[in-house]
């Protein structure tokens, strides 16, 4: 038998056991939770699945692997146990996309104007559950299509940036990482804010691969998407245009030096200066923001820290800065704080223990960066992920109070974060020892 009907008999044995797991996952469902739409959905989801698979056949037994497991998850949180973080905002979200529904389809679009930022997810889900019946498990396929989306952008990304060998290694961390599971099948945000943040910096790739201006319609609905279910995103589309400006002055600056004036750099940099100076000064009711100028006010930098500083998971009282000297110091310290807690002193209960890992494996992350800081600035695409990075890290950091929030805001930074350090992450994630790429050029 020659390789390639080798081959053949390997890809049908995967498919094979994948669809067989769906056939008994959803005789499950249907025995326990009785719910038509949501089976319907799954099987939906399922198809699409399987199709990215036959398209890109080195992810497929990923993408298969990381449904499954969701599905798993999903079975077991609306049956046996209580996810972390599937009470509160999840049922409410659930719930207020059900009572907009109530009055039809073409109604759900007259309620828009009266919806907060904060339910703007429910006003979008409202739209099928105007269409059908209530379903839960329904609403969770729709987070797990963005969060199975999630793992083959971003092992895509990956090959993008790096290679191949790393964007597998990239799609079975993005596959197994628990806090991605978990936010993938809940009615939350955090997948669909993911989601088109990796939209965006495929964008941003594209733009620096390529120099088209085919990039943009793809940035702008990367940033567009993100900041519509999380206003707070916003920054980094804004920090991102403050990087064209910087990096179109100095090649205007290089040339100017070498007696050359280029007409279309002039342009470029005139039109991102405008753009600048809208964002700054033009736009003030960003949901979660306000205005870009309003984040630099101290005072309302204090106030916003110290009303976000509550429960009991907060951040400890002596991160609260009370003056502006204080808010110098002890601004790294919550930002610190947020995107490594909690920590071991801060367990309380059974639950925290998800954070505490989730909290190591940023450390280690953290960690990978500095080591390899160097070569990150000297490539365009990495210390521009770097610095969207930094500014999401901040502008959280300071705007949250409690480490219960800390989690599901820095899972919105997690892939990206993956993909800055992909190469470095230590093998013992993955037992083939990665490439050296310190040579490689981008």
């Amino acid at each position: 038998m020659n390789n390639s009907n080798l081959v053949s008999i390997k890809i049908k044995r995967k498919e094979f056991i994948f669809f067989s797991f769906i056939i008994l996952f959803e005789i499950f469902l249907l025995i326990f939770n009785k719910d038509l739409a949501g089976s319907l959905s799954i099987i939906f989801l399922a198809l699409i699945t399987f199709y990215f698979s036959r398209v890109y056949k080195s992810l497929g037994t990923i993408l298969y692997v990381a449904l499954c497991v969701r599905l798993v998850v999903i079975f077991l949180g609306n049956n046996f146990i209580i996810l972390p973080d599937s009470w509160g905002d999840a049922t409410k979200f659930e719930l207020q996309a059900w009572l907009i529904s109530q009055d039809g389809f073409f109604a759900v679009f007259d309620k828009f104007s009266t919806i907060k930022s904060s339910l703007l997810i429910s006003w979008i889900l409202a739209f099928v559950y105007s269409l059908t019946d209530r379903s839960v498990i329904m609403l969770q396929s729709i987070s797990m299509l963005f969060g199975i989306g999630s793992v083959l952008l971003g092992a895509r990304l990956a090959n993008k940036i790096w290679d191949e060998k790393i964007s597998i290694k990239v799609g079975w961390i993005l596959a197994l990482y628990p806090t991605l599971i978990l936010y993938s099948c809940l009615v939350l945000r955090e997948a669909y804010v993911w989601f088109f943040l990796l939209v965006g910096i495929y964008g941003i790739i594209f733009w620096f691969k390529d120099k088209s201006f085919k990039s943009v319609p793809i940035i702008l609905l990367g940033f567009s998407g993100t900041t519509f279910f999380h206003g707070g995103m916003f920054i980094g589309a804004f920090v991102f245009v403050c990087v064209l400006v910087l990096i179109s002055f100095i090649e205007i600056i290089k040339r100017l030096h070498h007696l050359k004036i280029d007409l279309n750099s002039l342009a470029i940099l005139a039109l991102l200066l405008i753009i600048t100076f809208y964002l700054l000064f033009e736009i003030s009711s960003i949901p979660k923001i306000g205005s870009i100028v309003g984040l630099f006010d101290v005072d309302q930098i204090l106030e916003e820290i110290r009303n976000r500083n509550i429960n009991r998971a907060a951040f400890p009282e002596w991160t609260v800065p009370k003056t502006t000297i204080e808010l110098i110091y002890k601004a790294p310290i919550r930002v610190l704080y947020f995107m490594f807690s909690p920590f071991l002193w801060d367990i309380t209960k059974l639950s925290h223990l998800l954070g505490v890992l989730d909290g190591m494996f940023f450390i280690m992350l953290f960690i990978l960066v500095v080591k390899n800081i160097k070569f990150i600035w000297t490539d365009r695409i990495l210390i521009t992920i770097f610095i969207i990075l930094v500014s999401y890290f901040v502008l959280y950091g300071l705007s949250t109070g409690n480490f219960g929030t800390g989690l599901r805001h820095r899972t919105k930074f997690l892939i990206i974060s993956i993909l800055l350090v992909a190469p470095w992450i230590p093998k013992i994630i993955f037992n083939k020892k990665p490439k050296n790429i310190n040579n490689k050029k981008i």
